[in-house]
């Protein structure tokens, strides 16, 4: 459980209060308001825009002073993708309001908690313009809308903590639900899509997260380790999010058992090749052996693998 301090209680408030002010903004347009509900969303998308790229200097702080160089190296990366965000003020004289926190006393749980919610402001806030702009037919705003929500949704959502992205382990792989095999045929269309000589890292987002809509309707669905398997696909070849991927291929051994092959495989290569974990490499190797139907071509190579790694 993450510890909860007085200013993430506020926070997280701050960010319920903030999905329910963007509903009134969209009543206020429905009803031909004079303008002011624009200039309310338009200040919402600075504020959480700005505390975002905040909370993202606030954990390299963090990092850097625990001496955490590889958690210091993803909140860099994360804050270079965001710097490459097209930001626009759609609106003059909107000035951005930082949460005034003493973030001296925080965990590293308590500054990623506010970073995903200020990110998940942003973006809400972000997709509820664009509505209002399309409603209003302000196409040179849309526009900037567009480009900015797209350039948001290509930023790496980097997994500082372990369990921050993922679900539990303890769902299970049981149903044949023909709605979740729908949205698993979308997500898949997507992640063709999504490297093809270049990675388009747009569509790998979209992809993982219709993945991660499946898991979240149907957490009982036969296709939810599927699902699970792909994000693990996508973080490891699109994305080289070692660490997270490997956090997925958990997910499809702990709900399904009859799946476990290939995640124990890809968990074994990316221990083997990219962390330089040989041990744990062996390890997963040798589960994966003992799946693999004997004498196929696999497992002759997995054992050739196990042989180098054992010295023998």
């Amino acid at each position: 459980m993450f510890r909860k301090t007085t200013a993430i209680v506020a926070l997280t408030a701050a960010a319920m209060m903030l999905g329910l002010n963007i509903s009134a903004v969209l009543a206020e347009n429905q009803a031909g308001s004079d303008g002011s509900n624009l200039e309310k969303l338009v200040q919402q998308i600075t504020d959480t825009r700005s505390n975002y790229g905040e909370n993202l200097h606030q954990l390299i702080d963090y990092y850097k002073k625990l001496g955490d160089s590889q958690g210091e190296r993803l909140a860099k990366q994360e804050l270079k993708e965001f710097g490459k965000i097209h930001k626009r003020m759609y609106l003059r004289g909107i000035k951005a309001k930082l949460v005034a926190v003493n973030t001296a006393a925080w965990a590293e749980s308590d500054i990623v908690e506010a970073l995903v919610a200020h990110r998940q402001a942003y973006r809400k806030s972000l997709e509820t313009l664009l509505g209002v702009l399309q409603g209003a037919k302000d196409v040179k705003r849309t526009l900037l809308a567009k480009r900015e929500l797209r350039d948001l949704i290509s930023v790496n959502n980097y997994m500082y903590l372990r369990d921050a992205d993922t679900p539990g382990l303890e769902l299970r792989a049981t149903r044949a639900i023909a709605e979740a095999q729908t949205l698993y045929t979308q997500a898949m269309a997507l992640k063709k899509d999504s490297k093809k000589i270049l990675v388009n890292r747009y569509k790998t987002q979209l992809a993982m997260e219709g993945f991660r809509r499946l898991i979240r309707k149907y957490p009982s669905s036969e296709k939810i380790d599927d699902a699970a398997f792909q994000i693990g696909e996508l973080c490891r070849a699109n994305l080289k999010n070692y660490q997270r991927a490997i956090r997925w291929y958990e997910c499809v051994l702990a709900w399904d058992p009859d799946t476990q092959l290939q995640a124990n495989l890809r968990i074994a290569q990316i221990y083997d090749n990219h962390l330089v974990n040989r041990l744990t490499a062996l390890d997963y190797y040798k589960r994966a052996l003992k799946i693999e139907v004997r004498d196929s071509s696999e497992h002759k190579r997995i054992k050739r693998r196990i042989r180098r790694l054992s010295g023998k």
